[in-house]
């Protein structure tokens, strides 16, 4: 809690520096970008829970997944639930370049595979790849998206709602409008919604984060259990879904 509340004061002053107040009513949206940079900054590890949507080639894909990243680029997925055989009890780990490794659930959790990151394996059903997965995708789309396309805001008591329309949607996966919600205490991309004309193809959500706990480089092995760190004092997401659940 105290590195929280230094890690928070440390991005006021950031942005305060900058002329950008943190609390302000009505923000441009670049300003916020620069807010939402300046916090990413401040960070080098975090935690969260995600529960993602996505439709692609004909099939539906849907999962909660305990999230794990430590830069530069450490990815670590724990799926918790999902809709597919073997979804549950998952795990998939990104340490760079075009690899990445990870187990099945079940009976098949004892088998590791090394496959490249664009396999359809370790992708999602709209073939997108573990290294797509962080805050810092999201922060750039919502960089290349301001420049290269319209926006309309919405300042809400708990967050601001961007909604984009790129001019080319070719060049934006084939979407033609991305919806981004930023937590507006923490400066944290909490949602993304993504559609093709009217059709909602992508959600995802992101909540409970933890940030700047210190996960060590040895979580982002697949043969390493989280549960290892329990009595290492680091603080960690937990495994109960709370009530949230898949229909497969």
């Amino acid at each position: 809690m105290v590195k929280e509340n230094v890690l928070m004061l440390c991005l006021t002053m950031l942005i305060a520096a900058a002329g950008v107040p943190l609390y302000a009513q009505s923000l441009t949206a670049h300003a916020y970008l620069h807010a939402i940079k300046a916090r990413y900054e401040l960070i080098e590890d975090y935690q969260c829970r995600m529960h993602e949507f996505s439709i692609g080639g004909g099939r539906r894909e849907e999962r909660i997944i305990n999230y794990y990243f430590k830069k530069p680029k450490l990815i670590r997925l724990d799926i918790l639930d999902g809709n597919s055989a073997f979804d549950k009890g998952s795990v998939g780990v990104y340490t760079g370049g075009e690899k990445v490794t990870g187990h099945r659930g079940g009976i098949m959790r004892g088998i590791i595979l090394s496959v490249k990151k664009d396999s359809a394996l370790a992708t999602s059903v709209r073939g997108e790849t573990i290294d797509q997965s962080d805050m810092l995708t999201i922060i750039e789309r919502i960089e290349y998206l301001l420049a290269n396309g319209d926006v309309s805001m919405v300042e809400k008591v708990s967050h601001i709602e961007f909604e984009f329309f790129p001019f080319d949607p070719s060049k934006n996966e084939g979407i033609s409008r991305d919806v981004v919600w930023i937590d507006r205490e923490t400066m944290l991309v909490i949602r993304n919604e993504r559609y093709e004309e009217e059709r909602l193809v992508q959600q995802v959500t992101w909540g409970n984060h933890i940030i700047n706990a210190g996960l060590p480089r040895e979580l982002f092995n697949a043969r390493f259990e989280t549960a290892q760190l329990r009595d290492t004092g680091i603080p960690l997401l937990g495994h109960d879904l709370d009530g949230d659940s898949i229909t497969p």
